[in-house]
């Protein structure tokens, strides 16, 4: 499935591309990820994620698979394996980045940036099927999390000192359930 996140952020293009590139901080910055070990543009980690009181585990690799600085493009590649289960997930991110001026308009010299975010996402071995839409609106608010993150200066917590450092898949989908049910009130009203 294809999700696509845009979001305009509060920092200048070059700081989100350089917290970007910081494998590491991509790691702390999505809920339940950890960055285990980089080396060059590869990387090993795990994803904790909650599905009710259930906790599933994930461990994978990935790599950085395209710098393109001048363009503000960058793609990142990853595969996991559900430690205790037939669950494997593969994903392909693919980031574009462009500074926009205080007006709104782009410009090279900009002190705010538009992400885009485009995740092509593949889950096998899982025992529900989630549709694309249902997925898009609960991955809003992890993306934006993610991206807000990303243009943050200075260090980022490691997730571990959070109690609520897990991908949890029920909060997700009762936020988004919350929002379509606010939706169709609101749509009565009218």
């Amino acid at each position: 499935m294809r999700l696509g996140h845009e979001q305009e952020l509060d920092a200048p293009r070059d700081v989100v591309w350089a917290h970007f590139m910081d494998l590491r901080r991509i790691g702390r910055c999505f809920p339940g990820a950890k960055v285990t070990e980089v080396d060059g543009d590869d990387f090993v980690g795990e994803i904790k994620a909650k599905l009710g009181p259930l906790s599933m585990y994930f461990d994978g690799t990935g790599s950085m698979v395209e710098r393109d600085e001048d363009a503000g493009r960058a793609r990142l590649t990853a595969s996991g394996q559900e430690r205790h289960g037939l669950g494997r997930a593969t994903i392909d991110i693919t980031l574009t980045l462009h500074p926009v001026d205080a007006d709104g308009d782009d410009d090279r010299d900009g002190d705010r940036t538009r992400a885009h975010l485009v995740t092509d996402l593949v889950f096998l071995g899982f025992p529900m099927d989630f549709g694309t839409g249902l997925v898009q609106r609960a991955s809003d608010p992890l993306i934006e999390r993610f991206l807000t993150c990303m243009s943050v200066s200075g260090p980022v917590p490691d997730a571990e000192a959070d109690d609520d450092s897990s991908l949890d898949l029920v909060r997700s989908a009762t936020d988004l359930f919350g929002s379509l049910r606010r939706d169709r009130r609101e749509r009565k009203r009218r």
